[in-house]
């Protein structure tokens, strides 16, 4: 059974996150597990702590099987049609949620995100920032502004310098389901390496067998990278970006905002960021 894990925190950005959730378990036949974070603190001094910690337990556990039970009531859905599961942790929501999602081993984990954020949000990192450079597994980033749209066009983007073979496995075992045809795009800044990264793409999506959903390779020119991605995805009428996460040691994570991150917040469709390669560690015997 694929397993997805939606972050909810009541706001109009976790709603349009788990609509989309739903639809898309529906039609890939998995299962959703919603989950709250409790961002509080209580005073271990105070004679009330534990009481304080089980109302709000209790009082998030409450609000969240509400809301999952009258979204699938209000869609008109069957309580069979899609499994939904709830859970409530204490914690810093995007350090919580990253554990939680790598800790039960989920398959994707959809997650909300806004246009505005606050200063200590630009240095820091939002929540769906924070879970998409911790989660192992691909995070699909839902605006609060986008509704589920069955994906017939994708646009995958790559470098010269991404390591993407993993990325691009899971990507087809994503695609098995819906048979998108894919534009997987070069962003250049020169004439270098073009036809090496184009017969490396086809290395890669051919390894296993040629796969069963149509796609080209095309090469893009722009200064501005960011936004030659979102102009591309805006004329060819995308329906789904697809972005490789570069991985940084934590604390650069933190003050360098990776370009994945920056067209995620830019553009208004469903983004699914995966994974650079992990490195591999080469012990010493």
């Amino acid at each position: 059974m694929i397993r997805i894990l939606v972050p909810v925190d009541f706001t109009k950005v976790s709603f349009s996150a788990y609509n989309y959730a739903v639809h898309f378990a529906e039609s890939i036949k998995a299962e959703i597990t919603v989950l709250h974070v409790i961002n509080g603190s209580f005073s271990t001094a105070d004679s009330m702590f534990l009481d304080t910690m089980d109302a709000a337990y209790e009082a998030s556990n409450n609000r969240l099987r509400t809301f999952v039970q009258d979204y699938l009531a209000k869609m008109g859905l069957p309580d069979d049609d899609v499994m939904v599961k709830s859970e409530v942790r204490f914690g810093v929501a995007g350090f919580t949620i990253a554990d939680y999602a790598n800790d039960q081993g989920f398959d994707y984990v959809i997650a909300g995100t806004r246009d505005s954020h606050s200063l200590i949000e630009r240095v820091l990192g939002t929540t769906s920032t924070i879970v998409t450079k911790m989660v192992k597994c691909p995070v699909i980033l839902i605006h609060e502004n986008t509704r589920w749209i069955t994906p017939k066009k994708v646009i995958y983007t790559i470098d010269d310098s991404t390591d993407f073979d993993e990325s691009i496995d899971k990507y087809i075992s994503f695609n098995q389901f819906f048979k998108a045809a894919t534009d997987f795009i070069h962003i250049k800044v020169d004439d270098k390496n073009i036809d090496s990264t184009r017969d490396a793409v086809i290395k890669e999506v051919f390894k296993k067998k040629e796969p069963d959903f149509a796609f080209e390779i095309k090469n893009i020119y722009g200064g501005d990278i960011v936004q030659s991605i979102i102009d591309y995805s805006i004329f060819e009428k995308a329906d789904m970006l697809v972005l490789v996460h570069r991985k940084r040691n934590f604390l650069n994570s933190f003050f360098n905002r990776s370009l994945s991150l920056q067209t995620a917040e830019g553009i208004h469709l469903p983004v699914m960021i995966l994974e650079e390669n992990p490195p591999v560690v080469i012990k010493n015997l």
